[in-house]
């Protein structure tokens, strides 16, 4: 199996995806707009995938961008509070292109916090 140049991780368990934590939010069009934007994007293979809990509840909505483009250990980014189709696309996007964080997504890049 070929791992695609890009893995989307999109959280989905416990607090990421519920409307208990963020009412005002339509998680089911987050989560189907990430997926129909999977794929190839200009020629760089993006794979979106679905995930239980990520442990990082303190920050959802959580996507982990992980990287394989750079050849050996994947690059990890995690990204926390991807609450509106503004951020989906964002993170579409760079995905695309990847590089450098872009600014409209830097204020939601944080570090992972192993518990």
């Amino acid at each position: 199996m070929t791992l695609p140049d890009r893995d989307l991780l999109l959280c989905r368990d416990c607090c990421c995806g519920s409307t208990d934590k963020h009412p005002d939010v339509d998680h089911d069009a987050l989560r189907d707009a990430l997926l129909s934007g999977a794929g190839r994007l200009d020629g760089v293979h993006v794979r979106v995938r679905v995930v239980d809990c990520l442990s990082q509840c303190d920050r959802s909505n959580v996507v982990l961008v992980r990287d394989f483009a750079t050849g050996g250990r994947p690059h990890d980014t995690w990204l926390g509070q991807v609450l509106d189709l503004d951020s989906v696309e964002a993170v579409l996007r760079w995905a695309a292109v990847g590089g450098p964080l872009p600014t409209d997504l830097s204020g939601l890049a944080f570090a992972q916090v192993r518990r």
